[in-house]
């Protein structure tokens, strides 16, 4: 693919070449319930896309440019709901397969932000897959690989976005949350809660190992219909129901305007 301007298609990630995985993710995920996460933790460039390295979202222009693309489906729209969205692409690939990876199959990924690369649509600049570097390993210590996530590349990205981009690091944090919490709980509603032992206490527990705030603490909300039926609530609207033909996220929605 031919790149111009801030986009460069990069050979390396710190150095270090993108390597060869041993372990075939696709293949442990198969056609089976989590199917929905082949194709999103990649071992070499693909054939086409923009290929960015995570750390270059840390640089307004790059990052101004993925999101110029992106805003072209939304002309004349609120751009913090704009940046919402696109890193709910974002985060729901950073959560998602990696959660299934750690607790079902104990593997370790390789997904610091200086470890990585993303690959966004050509034209509208979504998010679509990671590209690693170093192989992915065995762990018996799942929680300890999702907190290691969580600092390595959630914090030091949303803390750039949310300076590049004027948008609340809670409202970023919630993003995450929200595809964290819905992927451990179907771990743990297909398999039992044993698999996710450790995960949910990154959600729900105030401090971090270790210490430190946990900024997804309360993110995520047990709220109740008048029926008696429990469902989960965020704190923090993610502002998608500004964009056009985007849907509201239903009951989800802490703001009465989001639930349509």
């Amino acid at each position: 693919m031919e790149t111009t301007g801030a986009f460069q298609r990069p050979t390396l990630i710190a150095d270090h070449p993108v390597a060869h995985q041993a372990v075939d993710l696709d293949g442990l995920v198969g056609d089976g319930p989590f199917s929905y996460c082949r194709g999103k933790l990649l071992s070499a460039l693909p054939q086409t896309g923009i290929v960015v390295s995570c750390r270059d979202l840390c640089d307004r222009a790059i990052f101004d440019e993925i999101i110029g693309r992106y805003a072209q489906k939304f002309p004349g729209s609120d751009r913090r709901a704009i940046v919402s969205m696109w890193t709910l692409y974002y985060f729901s690939m950073l959560t998602i397969a990696p959660s299934v990876h750690m607790f079902m199959n104990r593997i370790a990924l390789p997904l610091e932000v200086d470890r990585l690369l993303l690959v966004c649509n050509e034209q509208t600049g979504e998010p679509e897959a990671f590209v690693m570097s170093g192989r992915p390993e065995v762990t018996s210590d799942p929680a300890g690989e999702l907190h290691r996530l969580m600092l390595g590349h959630a914090e030091p990205v949303i803390a750039a976005i949310a300076a590049n981009a004027g948008v609340a690091p809670k409202l970023l944090w919630n993003n995450v949350a929200a595809y964290l919490s819905w992927i451990l709980k179907e771990i743990a509603h297909r398999h039992g809660p044993v698999h996710v032992e450790g995960g949910l206490a990154l959600l729900e527990e105030a401090q971090w190992p270790g210490g430190g705030r946990n900024p997804m603490f309360g993110m995520i909300r047990i709220a109740r219909q008048q029926c008696g039926l429990e469902f989960v609530r965020r704190k923090i609207c993610c502002l998608r129901y500004n964009l056009p033909g985007v849907g509201g996220c239903g009951e989800a929605c802490p703001l009465p305007e989001g639930r349509h």
